[in-house]
């Protein structure tokens, strides 16, 4: 903190306001969860910070698990090297706007009645930290050449001969490209930059690579989630939920009775969403309908959340892979199951997309209002992809992803939806008109040639285990298409970490 001019120390004036410190100690560990280092780290009590007079905005941008992920299907289609960097002690290095006044902190030398530090640099836990670090770091990184995405402000780029791609996550930095060499002495001269080599841990993500692909897992999260629970030793189950099962209100005895177990529902199921918005796509549907019940959940809830466990410890070897496949640059797929909710009759709908034949995209949701029939309920389906799919060709033109203008193939199983969706205002859709909007913005995405739909048998839909819960051999058979592979498909996540380790 001195090298880096964090604070001065001044006598105490009656107008200040004293924010509070106080110290944090922490172990951090490596891949294998070995100790590398003790840290004691010096914080602010942000939460006495009020906002609008000790602070104007707060907000900073983090780096998106789907970007993430399709920067990785770039980087194995293209042959990229993708390595990691951290940057040390990031917050110390940004200054801040405002005038910030902390308490002396116990251990540090001085007169804690008459003085106090005076920040002149961001320091963890402000509440306006993040933003100081985002800034400073963006800051230099234009300086430097390099461009900002308009669609995802965590992501730089560099055009010309060796091009590089940033994807920013606070003080954590994915790089892809054939030529690091250069960016890496730059910011290794302006910042305490640790080199971590090929990226192997992000943000809680291992990251195994292999010759032609690279494969994402989360065994690590799920064992702590098994020993958590109490399922270490549990009897595996094929699916995520019973297959054909929709979970329903708890009676006022099953809310009873599972209010005797003393646990925190909300918790437990939270604990599995960033599984399933991370890695594990398969869980989607389960997470989805579990979180219906978080007002009143029942016992039958918990023994789902436990169902889910139990598959879990089937699948804890799972690992989403990334090869570089010759194929499509772009390809969708949408789904929708009619009146799935059997206490509303609301539509669950689904989606997923693949760049270069690697899935980056999947999202599961329970659709705001009852459709009146199954062409109805795919066609809001499609309307939010299409949202998705805007954006994503968007970002992927501007970061030099691909350029391709044609349009985007979306797989449909519902014969309705697609002659709706094929027709115009004033033909075939009197049916849907109630739509409007959503309609509208349908046909303008195929009458500008920016999505075309194709008919494919409900069989071969891979989104159709978003909707629902399917039975053990289509579940299956999605997860092997999309490349969601177990030890008997591919080998063992874990045993490819130790040889990558060793």
């Amino acid at each position: 903190m001195r090298d880096l001019e964090v604070w001065e120390e001044i006598p105490i004036q009656d107008t200040f306001k004293l924010v509070g410190t106080t110290w944090v100690f922490k172990t951090k560990t490596d891949k294998r969860h070995q100790v590398l280092e003790y840290k004691a780290q010096l914080c602010a009590q942000g939460f006495s910070q009020t906002q609008g007079s000790d602070l104007s905005k707060t907000f900073a941008p983090t780096g998106r698990l789907n970007t993430l992920r399709k920067l990785i299907s770039f980087a194995v289609s293209r042959k990229l090297i993708f390595e990691q960097l951290d940057i040390k002690s990031a917050s110390l290095n940004a200054p801040l706007e405002e005038e910030v006044y902390l308490t002396i902190p116990q251990g540090l030398d001085s007169d804690k009645r008459r003085k106090c530090l005076k920040f002149k640099k961001a320091i963890y836990c402000l509440k306006q930290a993040p933003l100081a670090w985002y800034k400073h770091l963006s800051l230099w990184l234009l300086s430097i050449g390099l461009k900002i995405s308009k669609s995802d402000a965590c992501v730089f780029f560099s055009e010309g001969e060796d091009p590089i791609w940033l994807f920013l996550h606070v003080d954590d930095i994915g790089i892809f490209g054939k030529n690091l060499s250069n960016f890496k002495n730059k910011i290794e001269k302006e910042f305490q930059t640790k080199i971590l080599g090929k990226a192997s841990l992000m943000l809680g993500i291992k990251i195994i690579h292999d010759t032609n692909s690279i494969t994402l897992s989360q065994g690590h999260y799920i064992n702590s989630l098994l020993d958590l629970y109490g399922m270490k030793n549990c009897k595996p189950v094929g699916t995520p939920l019973i297959p054909n099962s929709h979970l329903n209100a708890a009676s006022q005895e099953e809310r009873n009775t599972f209010e005797e177990l003393e646990v925190n529902y909300h918790s437990a199921v939270g604990s599995l969403s960033y599984l399933s918005s991370a890695t594990q796509p398969d869980l989607s549907y389960s997470i989805s309908a579990l979180s219906q019940f978080f007002e009143k959940p029942g016992i039958k809830h918990w023994n789902a959340f436990l169902h889910v466990l139990k598959y879990l410890k089937g699948t804890k070897n799972v690992g989403l892979t990334y090869s570089g496949d010759n194929c499509e640059a772009l390809v969708a797929y949408c789904d929708a199951d009619w009146g799935n909710c059997r206490i509303t009759r609301q539509s669950v709908m689904g989606y997923l997309i693949k760049l270069f034949n690697n899935l980056v995209i999947w999202k599961t949701r329970k659709q705001p209002t009852v459709s009146l029939s199954s062409a109805e309920a795919e066609c809001k389906s499609l309307t939010d992809l299409g949202s998705e799919l805007i954006w994503f060709k968007h970002f992927c033109k501007e970061v030099n992803i691909f350029d391709e203008d044609s349009a985007i193939i979306v797989h449909e199983d519902n014969q309705g939806c697609i002659n709706t969706a094929n027709s115009d205002s004033n033909t075939n859709a009197r049916r849907m008109k109630h739509l409007d909007i959503q309609l509208h913005f349908i046909w303008e995405m195929i009458k500008e040639n920016k999505i075309k739909l194709l008919y494919t048998p409900s069989r071969s839909i891979l989104a159709d285990f978003l909707t629902k819960s399917v039975c053990r051999p289509a579940l299956k058979r999605a997860m092997q298409s999309l490349k969601l592979l177990t030890n008997k498909d591919k080998g063992s996540v874990e045993e490819k970490m130790s040889q990558s380790v060793s």
